[in-house]
């Protein structure tokens, strides 16, 4: 059936049996109705994908589980993700802003470094242009904060009449509002100094070098990613992202893929403090111990995860 046309809920139904058995209609139809064909069919090739583990085409409960989970997952990741953005964006502001001694310090283009030190002449080309576009987007932000009334009235201060009107806004309020990509973006470009100040301020190994600012990159890179498919309620088991880069610190071994859910993983306690990053681990723990399907068997998670999660070493 082509895509692009449109089909009757019935006709999902029936659609539905290449992925998965079932003989009563009526729990898949409910199925349907909620979560959508789309949304349902990604569910059920991925389930396809291991008809060799259950030695016969999975059956619909396994669906429903395999969905029911995913929600689970995603639930306790977002939360994982929003503590991870909330402290990214607190130690960029305060570490940057205390070490140039202004509150402003992203809309100062002398903070950046437009090329990111690339040696080679085209992606030094490419960054810039970026950069230039990105640093752009970021002066219209904070300038539609200060004059959009109706969508940031909380920030009257920053207009005519205000105490602040002759002012930017500063980072920390600013930063409430950016997006983490636009985040992700500023660590990105700050100069080499400024990114490993906020490396310094935020965690505590005492010593940074170069190269961790770029694996840093690859982290927050891959929370963003971890988040999005978290807020827009995408699957998440079986996911395939950016790579995530391993700290010279680590075993070599403990990342097995750098694009899959366990590399996310690793990116989140490599960003997150120690305490939350242990209560998101308690928290993975209690879905799957009460989960219907075998997330091993799936391949969502290594069986060792608990041990290579705790023999990766903070910053």
């Amino acid at each position: 059936m082509a895509n692009n046309k449109p089909f009757t809920v019935e006709e999902q139904i029936d659609t539905m049996k290449k992925y998965v058995t079932f003989t009563k209609r009526a729990k898949m139809r409910n199925f349907l109705q909620y979560s959508g064909y789309f949304r349902a069919s990604r569910y059920g090739k991925y389930l396809l994908s291991y008809t060799n583990v259950f030695l016969m085409k999975p059956s619909q409960d396994v669906l429903f589980a395999l969905y029911q989970f995913d929600f689970e997952l995603r639930k306790v990741m977002y939360e994982a993700c929003a503590k991870a953005e909330i402290q990214i964006k607190s130690a960029i502001s305060n570490a940057v802003s205390l070490k140039t001694d202004g509150a402003v310090f992203y809309l100062d283009k002398q903070n950046y470094t437009p090329t990111r030190s690339e040696r080679n002449k085209s992606y030094r080309k490419r960054n810039v242009k970026f950069f230039n576009n990105f640093f752009s987007d970021i002066q219209d932000k904070e300038e539609k904060m200060r004059k959009d009334v109706l969508k940031y009235p909380e920030l009257k201060e920053y207009r005519s009449g205000g105490k602040r009107a002759s002012m930017n806004i500063p980072s920390w309020a600013a930063f409430s509002y950016f997006e983490f990509g636009t985040i992700e973006n500023i660590y990105m470009y700050l100069r080499s100094d400024l990114r490993k100040e906020v490396l310094l301020y935020s965690y505590s190994r005492g010593k940074y070098g170069k190269k961790i600012t770029m694996q840093m990159d690859t982290w927050l890179n891959g929370v963003r990613t971890l988040r999005n498919i978290c807020a827009h309620h995408s699957r998440l088991v079986g996911m395939q992202e950016a790579i995530v880069l391993s700290d010279a610190e680590d075993d070599t071994d403990i990342l097995l893929n750098g694009e899959d859910f366990f590399s996310r993983l690793y990116a989140l306690k490599k960003v997150m403090n120690p305490k939350d990053s242990e209560e998101m681990k308690s928290k993975l723990k209690k879905i799957i111990s009460r989960a219907k399907i075998d997330v091993y068997q799936l391949d969502i998670l290594p069986v060792d995860w608990e041990d290579r999660f705790d023999r990766i070493k903070y910053l």
